[in-house]
């Protein structure tokens, strides 16, 4: 040590101990004793309760104005259909007719339509909770 480390070491205040902020610090909390333990027959119920809706993507090929009603049964039902209008090519009188009903169908029900091929008539039918992005 030289002459001067300590004439240093005396003009140096000792520097308070920094404390950590108070939302650093952790608190320990007892344990608690309020909290009810569910049995396992009350969870089970609650998740058949919220159990997701189990929807389907169906293919119906039109071929007659009976399947209109087929449909109609599974867009109430929450599924997504897609509809081959390719059979009634040859009857074009027809094929206006179910496209009309289909139509009307989709709009009474809130939900929305669309043609999916370029060369073929074919339609996704969607419910009225799914929206189809155009």
């Amino acid at each position: 040590m030289g002459l001067f480390d300590s004439l240093k070491k005396k003009d140096e205040k000792p520097k308070p101990k920094k404390r950590p902020p108070a939302a650093v610090k952790k608190s320990v909390a007892a344990p608690r004793h309020d909290i009810d333990v569910v049995p396992l027959e009350e969870d089970v119920l609650a998740k058949e309760l919220v159990k997701p809706q189990l929807r389907y993507l169906k293919k119906i090929v039109v071929t007659s104005y009976a399947d209109l009603e087929r449909i109609s049964e599974e867009l109430q039902n929450g599924n997504i259909i897609i509809v081959d209008l390719s059979p009634l090519e040859v009857k074009p009188e027809v094929l206006e007719k179910v496209a009309e009903q289909l139509k009307g169908m989709v709009g009474a029900l809130g939900g929305q339509a669309a043609k999916i091929c370029k060369h073929e008539i074919k339609l996704i039918l969607v419910p009225s909770d799914i929206k189809i992005a155009k």
